[in-house]
């Protein structure tokens, strides 16, 4: 990574080129959401080599899949498609509120639509919408 994209990273926007580097990735083979975590920790791990990558980080009552630079918390769900894991993501992203950072959540295998309208709604009516310029957004991104 080049000086550009380090101080990019650390003084103006890390949850855009986050962002833009898990649009890049190409999960091969992952079929749990364990695997999906360490493919995307590997990628990050090689793209972001002079900022630290933390899988499993856990703080006070967060408790996220990755972390990047302290900055960026990136929760992975393999399948939102029963209830009780929306509601599980719900209490996840409640507990978030205390993140002095971004958080990306990023959705892979089979997202139940009507889950994600309400993931949506949950957003918007909490007031986490507003993109990657809005500092306490939660972006959502599927894979």
């Amino acid at each position: 990574m080049g000086f550009l994209e380090r101080f990019q990273f650390h003084f103006w926007d890390g949850m855009e080129m986050i962002g833009s580097l898990i649009n890049k990735w190409d999960p091969v083979d992952c079929k749990t959401e364990k695997a999906y975590e360490k493919s995307l920790y590997n990628f990050l791990h090689e793209e972001l080599e002079d900022i630290q990558v933390t899988r499993q980080y856990v703080t006070g009552r967060i408790r996220a899949d990755l972390v990047v630079g302290d900055k960026v918390i990136i929760e992975l769900k393999n399948n939102l498609d029963t209830t009780s894991k929306y509601q599980r993501l719900i209490g996840q992203l409640t507990n978030y509120r205390d993140w002095d950072g971004s958080v990306l959540l990023v959705l892979m295998g089979t997202t139940e639509s009507n889950l994600r309208k309400q993931l949506d709604q949950y957003l918007d009516n909490e007031g986490l919408t507003g993109g990657y310029m809005k500092s306490d957004a939660v972006i959502v991104i599927e894979k």
